[in-house]
């Protein structure tokens, strides 16, 4: 999910609109990077905060809540805090530079009085976010354990059992409008962005929802073979699905009726219940092809995992200045989206390797300083 994070970033160079939290801009964006972008970010982060939560409940079962929570601290909560103000201030000078390269009218790209706007508030924490959204959640999650203790151990027995039967037949039914009742609260008819220290309960309501998902699941982990039989048909429909939402989408109406569009609430509606549908086929679907495909250790994958994190960290001053080096390319943007992204990958990979794996920064990342080979 973080790689994929990293090529959702790289497209948004190559969509034929304006993003304000993107300089630059290619003169062959085409409309097939900005499906990439749009598809990647329905079910990119929900997965995320779903396996988040998972191993969430492990920690606490093996560590308890105090040890869960330094835990959590030392590898979420120093990361973030140092890599923040680093990229902060490596991006106050790359993005105007990318800004001068890009296709997109001068009036609307990226400017120094830009990055110190009001509007910047929204983006302050960057790419970051999700870390500061799974620290507020974990926090969380443990303030609630407490009250879920005072339940009687025989109901909270009996609704750990319903889960486990249910997740499989007809849990979707569940999962779906309670979904669609957050989803239907957001400010368009997508996952609101936001970037700032004050997340609107909407949002940390649709992550938390995922977040829980993967503690129960934990809990009742014999339900995980289930996910592995269906897992292909789950993620054609869940693309179906990401089909149907974007109709209503693309339709134009506003996210709420009016004078002017009497049927938005019904375009609306049915948006928000294909959006949720999309998510949830996708999160299944995923689940069950990795359990299906990737149940064996891998030391190369196994190198990847403890990678993805600091790609993920980094990424974001390498996907918005490789494209420069590829403006005057005349290749379509979908390739140049796929040399962008290889090769941010293959550069971040080499720095891990070199001046992270084996060193206190992987050790603060990883757990422990992993020798520099793939083992």
């Amino acid at each position: 999910m973080m790689l994929l994070g990293v090529v959702r970033h790289a497209a948004v160079s190559y969509v034929p609109v304006v993003f304000f939290e993107w300089p630059y801009r290619d003169a062959q964006a085409d409309m097939l990077s900005y499906w990439v972008v749009i598809f990647i970010r329905v079910f990119n982060l929900p997965v995320f905060f779903a396996i988040a939560g998972f191993f969430a409940a492990y920690l606490v079962e093996t560590r308890g809540a105090q040890g869960f929570l330094r835990h959590r601290w030392s590898r979420i909560g120093v990361p973030f805090l140092v890599a923040w103000p680093l990229l902060g201030v490596t991006m106050f000078f790359i993005v105007p530079f990318a800004a001068r390269f890009s296709t997109t009218p001068p009036n609307a790209a990226y400017s120094l009085a830009e990055l110190t706007s009001s509007r910047a508030l929204d983006h302050l924490f960057m790419h970051l976010w999700f870390l500061y959204h799974l620290m507020i959640l974990c926090v969380a999650a443990c303030a609630l354990r407490p009250l879920a203790a005072r339940i009687p151990a025989a109901v909270r027995a009996r609704a750990m059992d319903l889960f486990e039967r249910c997740v499989h037949r007809g849990g979707m039914a569940v999962l779906i409008p309670a979904t669609g009742l957050v989803l239907y609260r957001m400010q368009s008819w997508a996952i609101d962005y936001y970037a700032g220290p004050f997340p609107a309960p909407r949002q940390l309501a649709l992550y938390g929802l995922f977040f829980g998902f993967g503690w129960m699941l934990f809990r009742r982990r014999g339900a995980l073979e289930g996910f592995k039989r269906p897992a292909w048909t789950l993620l054609a429909g869940g693309f179906l699905c990401f089909l149907a939402y974007r109709h209503f989408f693309e339709i134009g109406c506003p996210p709420r009726p009016d004078r002017t569009c009497p049927v938005a609430g019904e375009g609306h509606l049915a948006a928000v219940v294909f959006l949720a549908l999309t998510m949830w086929c996708m999160a299944y679907g995923l689940i069950g092809l990795f359990l299906r495909y990737m149940d064996r250790p891998s030391p190369r994958w196994r190198y990847m995992a403890d990678a993805s994190y600091w790609i993920y960290i980094v990424h974001v001053p390498f996907v918005m200045l490789l494209p420069l080096l590829l403006a005057s390319v005349p290749l379509p943007g979908i390739l140049k989206l796929a040399l962008v992204s290889v090769m941010a990958i293959c550069l971040i990979l080499v720095t891990y390797h070199y001046f992270v794996r084996a060193t206190f920064i992987g050790k603060q990342l990883n757990g422990r300083r992993h020798p520099r080979g793939v083992t």
